[in-house]
């Protein structure tokens, strides 16, 4: 599911284009009404595949861009004003990290931070979803306003990170982004100075912070998504950062690696279960969708080598990754 709040800009955007709204959205089971509350949720298989039909309908090859650049941390509700509320960016978006999941359960942002630069992504879990470049494209805008209101003025990327194919027509991106962009990338991800963390948040309320604090504690408190689930979705992300060993998974839940172990034979699972069906839907995800050659794959999925890569991918798919690939990644 997906909280609509970001994707609100949807009905009025397709009617600069003059495309009647509920003539699509009926098509989808879904009216325009739906959209005027922030607070109603999609399925997110949905709100992908209605996506690609307002591309479709509209001829605008970037309208997930232009969804994304109406929108802010106040789409995202509770989460989003906490952010808006912490004492400095960093532990705004750490807020973003830890809170996404409440209003959305087919993605999630990360944040890695080095020495000189800071990468905050967008991590669809299962990039299969009709219009998953769009859906990136909007999430990515998004992230931009919301570091710019964050920051300041002088904020500005030093890199714009995108895993589908350079557009015909960048333009739009390039005058939004205000930065270099980056196509067929591993990730969607914004790229910028790690010294804006420390900035102090203009304008936050402690006293604010403290009330949204609360009430997303109630609103974790009322969270059913199993922990099977949740570790999954984390090792999706790990992978993706490199880090995807057993402990780097239990340091993801601060759980000593013996706890998680036992957690996950509660839930019928094992790490080395999970790890490989988070391997292979990368895989799947990055033959699909990038031009990256077997051997960076391999390298992104912690494989020694590109021929242990290869016997892996023939026990899951039953041929190896070009195969698959060239059959249009079936």
């Amino acid at each position: 599911m997906i909280r609509v709040g970001p994707l609100s800009a949807i009905p009025s955007i397709l009617r600069e284009f003059c495309v009647d709204p509920d003539r699509l959205l009926k098509d989808f089971g879904l009216a325009e009404s739906i959209f005027a509350n922030p607070d109603n949720t999609i399925v997110y298989r949905t709100a992908g595949s209605l996506f690609k039909a307002c591309v479709r309908v509209t001829a605008c090859a970037h309208f997930g861009l232009l969804v994304g650049q109406r929108s802010d941390a106040s789409g995202l509700g509770a989460a989003g004003f906490l952010l808006r509320n912490a004492p400095d960016v960093i532990t705004a978006l750490n807020d973003l990290v830890a809170n996404f999941d409440l209003h959305n359960r087919g993605a999630t942002p990360f944040l890695e931070v080095s020495s000189e630069t800071a990468i905050l992504g967008y991590e669809i879990y299962d990039q299969g979803v009709e219009g998953a470049d769009q859906i990136g494209d909007g999430a990515l805008a998004v992230g931009w306003n919301i570091l710019r209101a964050l920051c300041g003025p002088e904020w500005l990327p030093v890199e714009v990170h995108f895993r589908h194919q350079p557009p015909a027509d960048a333009g739009a991106f390039r005058r939004f982004f205000q930065a270099p962009l980056r196509f067929n990338a591993a990730r969607n991800a914004l790229v910028f100075r790690s010294s804006f963390l420390g900035k102090k948040v203009g304008g936050a309320d402690p006293l604010l912070r403290h009330h949204f604090q609360q009430h997303v504690a109630e609103m974790r408190r009322y969270s059913h998504q199993d922990f099977h689930d949740q570790a999954y979705r984390a090792l999706l992300l790990l992978i993706g950062s490199h880090r995807c060993a057993l402990e780097d998974l239990a340091g993801h839940f601060a759980l000593h690696p013996r706890t998680l172990n036992r957690r996950l034979k509660d839930g019928g699972t094992s790490f080395r279960e999970l790890h490989n069906r988070a391997r292979h839907e990368t895989a799947r995800q990055l033959l699909r969708d990038t031009t990256s050659s077997i051997e960076a794959i391999a390298t992104l999925l912690g494989f020694s080598g590109s021929s242990a890569f290869n016997r892996a991918f023939s026990r899951w798919e039953g041929v190896p990754p070009a195969t698959w690939q060239k059959r249009g990644a079936g």
